[in-house]
């Protein structure tokens, strides 16, 4: 059994490599340093990352019922059928399962898809010079790494902006478990032509980097200086609707920290607009692996690669390995090498046993062939059994859902349209009065979803309407316009606040005067 650190020992150095312009890094010895890539040795360990860009993220839900074994193929059914991916193209699928879902029957997984044709054309240049790539991780993905070796504190929620030349993504975690991530528009090339497109001036983007970095520069003008503040507002806006989407999605009640970094370094005054827009205390992802590293002017992702390295090696987990590229096993474990060692064996044995060594190879061969094309056929067949039986058990579900909720929407229609027309057939006379009402409801945005009618002692008829709004001023607001009409008396008890539906909920009650 090989020992936890076996792996490690194993390699004599980590190659990092940046695929969309080959730069590379070497760790060896606690240093870092840059290097040249010339070609492979089997003694280094090669790792790089795939751009958030070629990435499809999304979140799936699975039947707690399904047996680990099948998960595989019920996960790669229902990804091709909720995300409608096109059977004629060939992805690489990965996922992680998404700890801390309150649903005891739902399995809820974290989806990475990647058409393999991108990952083909995106690595082209890297393994023309190296061969081989031993692993290769999803950007938001290598900062798992940090709290793994306990690099920042687990216990928060936080995000992660990266922006890179041709990229850039956000990442939440919580607790130190990925939940969500997405590759955003802004790009420091986005970034550059976004900027000029506001100043209407073409600056280079040599000067519109050392302008971000530096927060001034005199080939730049002060009023188009005044434009980054636009731009900025620009991404955080974007990127808090994301924060909004996630809190609402995961469950997730506040992100508490907020890391930002780039390829080139941190943006100048950068952390006084993720107060203003985001309201979250900015970090700074920055952290040392290597005694040399202060003399090193090195891209971060690079050693998050480093980390994600080492904590690769130490398990070997190829759940979510996306190299196509991996370097060949040992011969003997090849199936040439397998093949060849039974063909020197069956020699060996064939002196000895010449004519029951070759009609047993014979007829093993013949029996092993048949049975490969027997289970293929039959796991081909089970296989789609499976698509279809999922695809009619999720079609059955969203009916029997739709069915419900169309059935209580009539239900409530009809009752509501019932005594309306009660009303306008039994009371002519009051049918202003009640437009009256909705028209003020609708003014103030509250909407009703009960209606009852009755008479008191006095004779005098009250209504009841139960209401709903996204705001409790809009209540309080539209009493106060009923009260002022004076045509009838208006009362409620209470405005309580609905916390699962997000709405707040009063009974207002209408006493009309008779008399009056």
């Amino acid at each position: 059994m090989t020992k936890k650190g076996d792996n490690i020992k194993k390699y004599s150095a980590i190659i990092t490599i940046d695929p969309s312009n080959l730069k590379s890094y070497i760790f060896r010895n606690n240093e870092i340093k840059p290097n040249k890539l010339t070609g492979f040795k089997k003694e280094n360990f090669y790792i790089s990352s795939i751009s958030s860009k070629y990435l499809i993220m999304e979140s799936i839900e699975i039947s707690s019922s399904i047996a680990d074994e099948d998960l595989d193929s019920a996960i790669d059914i229902q990804v091709y059928d909720e995300l409608n991916f096109d059977p004629a193209i060939q992805y690489s699928i990965f996922y992680k399962e998404y700890t801390n879902s309150q649903e005891s029957d739902k399995r809820k997984f974290n989806i990475f898809a990647v058409d393999t044709k991108n990952i083909e054309e995106e690595f082209k240049g890297a393994i023309d010079k190296v061969k081989y790539i031993d692993y290769i991780l999803p950007e938001p993905l290598l900062i798992k790494s940090v709290y793994k070796k306990n690099l920042i504190n687990k216990e928060s929620v936080d995000c992660f902006l990266y922006f890179k030349e041709e990229d850039a993504f956000i990442a939440i975690y919580a607790d130190g478990d990925y939940i969500y991530s997405k590759s955003i528009n802004f790009s420091l090339k986005r970034m550059h032509e976004k900027f000029c497109e506001l100043s209407g001036e073409s600056y280079s983007y040599k000067d519109f980097i050392d302008f971000i970095l530096s927060g001034y520069l005199e080939n730049i003008s002060k009023a188009d200086q005044r434009l980054l503040v636009k731009l900025y507002k620009e991404i955080f806006v974007y990127v808090n609707d994301i924060i909004f989407y996630v809190k609402r999605a995961y469950q997730v009640e506040n992100i508490d920290r907020i890391f930002i970094n780039s390829t080139i370094g941190i943006f100048k005054n950068i952390d006084k607009y993720i107060r203003t827009y985001l309201d979250i205390e900015p970090h700074k992802l920055k952290f040392i692996i290597a005694k040399n590293q202060k003399e090193i002017k090195d891209d971060q992702m690079h050693n998050l690669m480093i980390l994600s390295a080492l904590d690769y090696m130490e398990d070997m987990d190829e759940s979510l390995n996306f190299s196509l590229f991996k370097r060949p096993p040992p011969f003997r474990q090849r199936a040439i090498g397998r093949i060849f060692y039974t063909a020197l064996f069956s020699i060996i044995l064939s002196f000895l046993y010449p004519a029951y060594q070759l009609g047993y190879n014979y007829f093993l061969k013949i029996k092993l062939s048949k049975s490969v094309k027997k289970e293929h056929k039959l796991y081909i067949k089970a296989l789609n059994i499976k698509r279809e039986l999922t695809k009619l058990y999720d079609r059955e579900k969203k009916i029997k859902s739709k069915l419900i909720a169309e059935n209580k929407k009539l239900s409530f229609r009809e009752k509501l349209l019932k005594q309306i027309y009660s009303k306008k057939i039994h009371y002519p006379m009051k049918i202003k009065l009640l437009s009256e009402i909705f028209e003020k409801m609708n003014k103030y945005k509250t909407k009703i979803y009960d209606f009852k009618i009755s008479n008191d002692k006095h004779g005098n008829t009250v209504m009841h309407f139960f209401a709903f709004s996204r705001s409790d001023k809009n209540i309080t607001e539209l009493i106060k316009a009923l009260t002022a009409i004076k045509k009838y008396a208006i009362s409620t008890k209470e405005i309580k606040k609905d916390n699962k539906k997000r709405v707040y909920l009063s009974d207002i009650k209408v006493v009309l005067n008779e008399k009056g």
